[in-house]
């Protein structure tokens, strides 16, 4: 599926065209809460969408539930939708993508989020807005949906081609205002993507063009978009986000997810906070990737050089220096490498251990075992 994408301060305008394009009966739109109006999106929706017929949703968590999802689709078909809008973060942006996906297909959505073979038809027109600079959601043919509750809650990704927004409008006016551990965490999203793209087993010369750009650019201004925020370094990092997801819709997440979803559903840490904890300690392993553990079919050589690679994008000599850069990037944008200092116990490292998504662990060029996760956690704890 192609996307169309707009990229720039004001690019929202186009959306305007967009709706003169489709001229949508009914338009499900999904926002955030007071996301939405503080960060200036409210108002500019407001006037673009003048004359046009909405429904407005916005009743779910950060970490969008079944049920959740299944509530937005009741709307979504009550009002007769033909045409979906989500304005905010990555949340937002899975929550309407699950949402228009999900309400055309004749399975339930539980079967079609677990299994996405079930998934036969398009959903209606989907324009992404993103309001944070993170999650690259509005690049992606992925939305995170969660099952169950505590400590059973299980992450899906719910994956197909008919997921990815036909429109993708980022404006980085939308921000400006972002709070600073709110950009930290989404800024450390972006950069945890665009270096597991990179290394991941399914890269390809397009994703690691992206990633490689990703890099450079969230690197450089994450410090800045945090502690001293001004346009330009709020623009590269909305450029970065997206970019990392456009990687990551080719070469998917590597360990640092894998381990990352647990620490947000049972501990409460948010995503890309969490991705950050593992970030450094798996590029070290993955560096010490041996005949006997290359999952990459590109082979043990071709690992070792694209982490070198890596190692060299974020300026320094070794794995440990990166690692250390990473740690003391974290303190400086405010977010506490160590697990004790981020409320996880000793039982919540045993949970995460166990509850890794297998899947994304395939991707890791390294294999990562229980006992290495473990080692690895206990480092960090």
């Amino acid at each position: 599926m192609k996307q169309t994408e707009y990229m720039g301060r004001g690019a929202v305008s186009n959306l305007k065209s967009i709706l003169e394009s489709h001229s949508p009966r009914s338009i499900f739109l999904v926002t955030g809460k007071g996301s939405y109006e503080g960060c200036g999106a409210k108002a500019a929706m407001e006037e673009l969408l003048s004359g046009h017929q909405y429904v407005h949703f916005s009743d779910f968590n950060p970490n969008p539930q079944l049920d959740e999802i299944e509530r937005g689709i009741d709307i979504y078909n009550e009002n007769a939708c033909d045409m979906v809008i989500a304005v905010g973060g990555g949340s937002v942006i899975d929550v309407g993508k699950s949402v228009n996906v999900l309400a055309e297909q004749s399975n339930f959505p539980e079967l079609c989020v677990k299994d996405s073979g079930l998934i036969e038809v398009k959903g209606n027109p989907l324009v992404a807005i993103p309001t944070t600079a993170g999650s690259g959601s509005e690049a992606t043919h992925f939305a995170v949906v969660y099952i169950g509750e505590g400590k059973d809650k299980t992450k899906y990704s719910l994956a197909h081609e008919f997921v990815l927004p036909d429109y993708a409008i980022i404006d980085p006016n939308f921000t400006n205002s972002l709070l600073g551990h709110i950009a930290a965490s989404t800024g450390m999203d972006a950069l945890g993507q665009a270096i597991e793209s990179y290394w991941s087993v399914n890269s390809t010369d397009e994703s690691r063009a992206y990633a490689n750009r990703a890099i450079s650019l969230a690197i450089t201004n994450i410090g800045a978009t945090v502690n001293i925020p001004e346009y330009t370094s709020r623009g590269a990092m909305a450029e970065a986000a997206n970019l990392a997801g456009k990687a990551i819709n080719i070469s998917k997440t590597t360990a640092p997810h894998a381990m990352s979803y647990k620490f947000t559903s049972l501990c409460g840490i948010p995503h890309g906070h969490a991705v950050g904890l593992t970030l450094g300690s798996v590029l070290v392993h993955n560096a010490g990737v041996t005949e006997a553990d290359c999952n990459d079919s590109r082979g043990v050589e071709y690992v070792r050089k694209t982490i070198g690679e890596i190692v060299s994008m974020l300026g320094c000599d070794s794995p440990e220096e990166v690692k250390d850069r990473l740690t003391s990037l974290m303190e400086y944008i405010g977010l506490d490498p160590r697990l004790s200092k981020n409320g996880v116990t000793r039982d919540d490292v045993e949970s995460v251990v166990a509850g890794i998504n297998p899947e994304r662990l395939k991707n890791n060029p390294r294999v990562l075992t229980s006992e290495n996760a473990k080692a690895m956690l206990d480092m960090i704890f």
